[in-house]
């Protein structure tokens, strides 16, 4: 089998800790014959610690499915925004200082202010941080990141309206994402499992986020894991505990070793 893990809230806890016996299950399934995977909407920088401890090096996928990583941490896949869709998505909003955002290319955060409380965070861990200027903005980006607030429902059916090719996440904190067309985890799994010989009838995908969807619908068996989105339950063979409950780590215990 192809075992292809999220990371947040499906391998790892609410409080960003990856339970001792999760790296011990999954080196376990490796030695029992199956393939092993993550596919995560952490930016490369933020995922490399869980991709370390889980003796990740590739193939696997951050920024969703923008970047997909082969052996050895080569690129497979890249997707991303063009600069003129980034200032298409961001223009509206510039002058809106109540509405922080950040735009990821490669590790570095082009963001409204630098100086900003959410800058100081685990969100920057190993990454710069710039402020974001429109005049000479000519990046190709991985993806823009609003931060949580009652404007981003709007903001996201304002892109749906004026840029439906682009992809949005619209999370249950307020978090909006955008990434570029076909950028998804599923299409990224797919790539992954073609890489590494695994029919799509072997592969078994876990998550729990919207952005799980396309990924738990194009896996042979789609696993929804804790507190999941309504949509990801929707499309789920099984639905099994949360991290802090041991759900990865008991299913890895009856059907993988």
């Amino acid at each position: 089998m192809l075992l292809a893990f999220d990371l947040d809230r499906t391998l790892v806890t609410d409080d960003y800790r990856l339970p001792a016996d999760v790296p011990v299950a999954i080196e376990a399934a490796r030695r029992a014959g199956h393939h092993v995977t993550v596919l995560t909407g952490r930016a490369r920088a933020a995922a490399q610690p869980f991709l370390d401890g889980l003796d990740v090096v590739g193939p696997c996928s951050v920024n969703h499915g923008a970047l997909v990583l082969g052996a050895g941490g080569s690129t497979l896949r890249r997707t991303r925004l063009a600069a003129a869709d980034v200032l298409a998505v961001l223009s509206p909003y510039l002058d809106q200082d109540v509405l922080e955002f950040s735009c990821v290319v490669d590790d570095t955060l082009f963001v409204r202010d630098p100086g900003h409380e959410r800058w100081n965070g685990a969100l920057t861990q190993n990454r710069l941080v710039e402020r974001f200027s429109s005049g000479d903005f000519a990046h190709l980006a991985d993806k823009v990141v609003f931060a949580p607030s009652e404007s981003c429902a709007l903001v996201s059916a304002h892109i749906e309206r004026t840029l439906p090719h682009l992809t949005r996440y619209l999370w249950g904190d307020g978090f909006l994402e955008v990434i570029g067309a076909g950028a998804d985890k599923g299409t990224a799994l797919a790539l992954i499992a073609e890489q590494l010989g695994v029919p799509r009838s072997e592969v078994v995908a876990f998550g729990d986020g919207l952005n799980d969807v396309t990924m738990l619908q194009w896996a042979g068996r789609g696993i929804a894991v804790g507190n999941a989105h309504a949509d990801t339950l929707a499309v789920a063979d099984e639905h099994i505990p949360s991290p802090e409950e041991g759900g990865v780590v008991a299913w890895l215990e009856q059907h993988a070793l």
